[in-house]
């Protein structure tokens, strides 16, 4: 799968307070399942990251590129969401965001321009 014109931004804080350890298991599994997601066809790749102490309200994320409708499927798939129900279970902030790359906003951008300097 080749058309990444989109994304799904997956975020967290942190653990919830006395679910730390069902945190941290979730966070390991979590990259052998996405392999497995990707090999069935839902996006074409992922990664993930960690940020440093700042203050803020999001720590760590996943991100998943792919097709649109794939994503959209996925996401309301049985497996999609009982792995969202066990991350919203333990970690603080968890939130599943749709969104688009870099060229398909551009393109989209382009597409808006021209229709509104067109008679």
């Amino acid at each position: 799968m080749t058309n990444e014109k989109a994304v799904l931004f997956i975020a967290a804080d942190r653990p919830i307070p006395g679910r730390e350890n069902e945190a941290i298991r979730l966070w390991a599994e979590t990259t052998s399942w996405l392999d497995s997601q990707q090999n069935l066809g839902w996006f074409s790749r992922w990664d993930g990251c960690w940020l440093t102490p700042h203050s803020g309200t999001m720590n760590s994320a996943f991100m998943c590129w792919g097709d649109r409708s794939k994503l959209d499927e996925w996401r309301r798939s049985d497996q999609f969401e009982a792995w969202c129900w066990r991350a919203a279970s333990c970690l603080e902030g968890f939130g599943v965001v749709p969104g688009m790359t870099w060229t398909t906003a551009k393109e989209t951008w382009e597409r808006r321009l021209r229709s509104t300097t067109q008679p």
